[in-house]
């Protein structure tokens, strides 16, 4: 069983490797057996990856500052703001050049080091809107 400062420690390593690569950081960080409960219905580690992919090509220089964690068990709560700019398109939208920002506050469960369930809680509208129309 991990300890908590191990668990943050997991999380934190995870949401701040985003600015040099999505894949490197789903490789070391999240479970194939994830359970992501942000996406409408409870989705896996595929559904995740595949969303986050995209939006790293979109948000090439995306990077995510996490400000402060809580953790209890294995569960880890993080406050995080991530900032990127709209360089290509997105979801059929072209490239705004907008920056965009999303504050965030997460719900990680942290197993054997890797992330096993997942729940974001953000501003997700207002973010999808700097992408336009």
């Amino acid at each position: 069983m991990s300890s908590t400062e191990d668990n943050k420690a997991t999380t934190r390593r995870f949401y701040e490797s985003y600015s040099t690569g999505v894949q490197a950081a789903f490789d070391t960080s999240v479970s194939t057996e994830l359970v992501n409960h942000s996406m409408g219905d409870a989705v896996g580690h595929g559904p995740w990856l595949q969303n986050d992919l995209a939006a790293e090509a979109a948000l090439p220089d995306q990077r995510i500052t996490v400000h402060e964690q809580i953790a209890e068990g294995d569960k880890v709560v993080s406050r995080w703001t991530l900032q990127g700019t709209n360089t290509a398109p997105f979801m059929g939208r072209p490239a705004t050049g907008n920056t965009l920002t999303l504050d965030a506050i997460v719900i990680d469960v942290v197993r054997d080091g890797k992330i096993v369930e997942h729940t974001i809680v953000g501003d997700l509208g207002t973010f999808m809107a700097g992408f336009g129309s």
